[in-house]
């Protein structure tokens, strides 16, 4: 598998946005944070988070909160910082090396609460059909319920 690592790195010579970066979001979250701004075709918008034009980030149909030491929070809930859960997060392109089963039951929980993988976010909706993510199919999960 093609690993994520190159695209989890900031542009080089950049040390004032990794700085900046690093301060407001920790170590964990910064280089994934930063791919809204460097590699913007490698952040998934269907499953993952997108950033909103009032600059906040958001999944489904919920606020994600990043703070300085790289914690998620999501409708009020904490989840572990771990370089897996960024990667489900926000690339389309998952190098499954660095996902943990918890990354993956943490990833389909965030999903559920917010109707992340719904048709326009609405627990109404169907699942999305657009590039229903591979790598969560081949974990072993069902299709997320609506």
């Amino acid at each position: 598998m093609e690993s994520d690592e190159a695209e989890a790195s900031y542009v080089p010579g950049d040390k004032t946005v990794k700085a900046f970066s690093e301060q407001q979001f920790g170590r964990v979250a910064s280089p994934y944070i930063a791919s809204y701004v460097f590699h913007r075709a490698d952040v998934d918008r269907d499953y993952g988070m997108r950033r909103d034009v009032d600059g906040k980030f958001r999944i489904g149909n919920s606020v994600v909160k990043i703070d300085h030491k790289s914690n998620v929070i999501i409708q009020g809930v904490p989840y572990k910082r771990t370089k897996g859960l960024f990667v489900l997060l926000t690339r389309k392109k998952v190098d499954r090396s660095f996902v943990t089963n918890s990354d993956m039951n943490s990833y389909r929980v965030i999903l559920e609460a917010t109707h992340g993988h719904l048709e326009d976010n609405d627990p109404s909706g169907g699942i999305k059909t657009k590039s229903f993510p591979n790598y969560f199919l081949r974990a072993g999960s069902h299709a997320v319920a609506g």
